[in-house]
């Protein structure tokens, strides 16, 4: 499987933050499944240990329903990439705004590694 474009991996970013902001979880999955059929793994926080499965997608989904997410940069570098994040949401009742730097690692197995940098509470 042959790893992803610049091209397509930038785009592949800003839309998959645009179709979450949006609530389109189906097509979010779907599109995270199309440019990963080799499989998803996760570091959320980025220090965390390594999960496995595309459940693990899901339940990140599910615990941000709602929030939007403005990709504000993306950077490609080969079969890597760094976006930076502004998420705004609500968080104990009350409207927040915070930014992260996610990283992805896209495998010539046609996996992805994402990594989640953000603030922690």
């Amino acid at each position: 499987m042959p790893t992803p474009t610049t091209q397509e991996i930038a785009t592949f970013l800003t839309n998959q933050a645009v179709m979450f902001s949006e609530g389109r979880i189906d097509d979010f999955m779907a599109a995270f499944r199309a440019i990963a059929p080799g499989g998803f793994k996760v570091q959320d926080p980025a220090t965390a240990p390594v999960e496995e499965g595309w459940d693990k997608l899901e339940a990140l989904c599910h615990q941000y329903l709602g929030w939007k997410l403005v990709v504000e940069d993306v950077k490609v570098s080969g079969n890597e990439a760094v976006i930076y994040v502004r998420n705004e949401g609500v968080h104990e009742g009350h409207p927040v705004k915070v930014y992260s730097i996610e990283h992805y690692v896209f495998g010539e197995d046609g996996s992805l590694l994402a990594r989640y940098f953000h603030p922690m509470q």
